[in-house]
């Protein structure tokens, strides 16, 4: 039968003494709790604390976690804390749990003006590590690639086809799907607009031109940002979580060559033959709402298409795609790799890939804008 858990507190010349007793086991723990609880109110706010080890009896799991938890919120209040009387054993067994059991101890809430200045410091800090290591990412993959080139043979064929083959044809009908909905809905707004000035006819013209240039290629690379890119950093990062990434670096695979180039690879060839599907089956959606709304032929429509048309509306969209394509894979694969240990990290990350490749997608397409309209493109 398990011995009653408890805490004694003591103070010694301004040093706080946290005395474990009896066996902190799982039959125990919601008494456990409460006592650490009442204990660590006790003790407030001290800059010194001695946890000590002596009259510990039995100590499983539950209790380590319970124990390096209430160490982790004294450090998370600004106390210095040490640990004494433990046997190396039991030292090792809990040293192992305190990487778990800080990171769920919330941190407390500081609102003060120094605080406030501290966090801006961690932020910016924060930022500037995340600026070093994409360059660094870049940087080898940039060497990665250069090697290929020279060495043929090193390029992993088989996965940069498997991969072009989940990211791009299985994505097929979705993106010719959307597209197609997409075309739909923009003749259907332009209609009603262009109706009120006699001009219905520009509806195809408007479509056209929005769905080569603009919607096509953008629509696309969020589709393939939001399936493939989350798919990237999810495969990446369950691979470091069950260390596979570590071993195969121990028999000498580079994980650039063997993940993030094929990736690679396969987005930026496959973004710009999906964004020629979406462009194929957004002007046929753009028929079929042309020959509902302003009652326009099949002969018509493609006679007003090819009006529409200058020598740069359709290369506009597919220049776009393979540097679309470049920014999904590259953010899925970094940040697949900078996963570290858990579940959470994995689906956290992943967020952070898709969000942050939206972005960089459609800010690359405003800087496009931009840059076409200084060429008069």
């Amino acid at each position: 039968m398990a011995t009653a858990p408890d805490i004694d507190v003591w103070r010694e010349n301004g040093v706080v003494s946290l005395v474990p007793s009896g066996d902190w086991v799982i039959e125990r723990t919601a008494e456990l709790r409460r006592r650490l609880d009442q204990r660590l109110r006790e003790v407030g706010a001290v800059a010194e604390v001695v946890c000590r080890g002596e009259r510990l009896g039995r100590l499983d799991t539950s209790g380590a976690w319970m124990l390096q938890q209430a160490v982790a919120r004294l450090r998370a209040h600004g106390a210095s804390v040490s640990w004494d009387g433990f046997t190396p054993d039991r030292w090792q067994f809990l040293q192992h749990l305190a990487p778990v059991a800080e990171q769920a101890v919330p941190a407390p809430r500081r609102t003060g003006p120094l605080d406030r200045l501290e966090a801006l410091g961690r932020a910016t800090a924060g930022g500037g590590s995340h600026l070093v290591g994409a360059l660094a990412f870049l940087g080898q993959l940039t060497l990665t690639l250069l090697h290929t080139l020279l060495h043929p043979g090193r390029l992993r064929v088989a996965a940069t086809v498997a991969a072009m083959q989940r990211a791009g044809v299985n994505a097929l009908p979705i993106v010719a799907l959307m597209a197609f909905l997409i075309s739909i809905v923009i003749a259907y707004q332009g209609a009603t607009q262009l109706a009120r000035f006699g001009a219905e006819i520009f509806t195809v013209n408007l479509t056209t031109v929005s769905l080569l240039r603009e919607m096509g290629v953008l629509l696309t690379a969020v589709l393939v940002a939001g399936r493939s890119g989350s798919a990237f950093a999810a495969e990446i990062g369950v691979m470091r979580v069950n260390q596979e990434l570590d071993a195969m670096q121990t028999i000498g695979m580079d994980p650039f060559e063997v993940l993030v180039l094929p990736r690679v690879l396969a987005l930026v060839v496959m973004l710009p033959l999906l964004t020629m599907l979406a462009n194929l089956a957004g002007l046929a959606g753009g028929a079929l709402s042309a020959h509902l709304l302003i009652q326009i032929s099949p002969e018509q429509y493609l006679i007003q298409v090819r009006a529409s048309l200058t020598d740069t509306t359709f290369w506009v969209g597919i220049v776009k795609a393979p540097v679309f394509g470049f920014l999904i894979a590259t953010a899925g694969t970094f940040w697949g790799l900078r996963v570290r240990g858990s579940a959470e990290s994995v689906g956290r990350l992943t967020t952070v890939a898709v969000v942050q490749s939206i972005f960089m997608v459609i800010a690359a397409d405003a800087a496009f804008s931009v840059l076409f309209a200084r060429w008069d493109w």
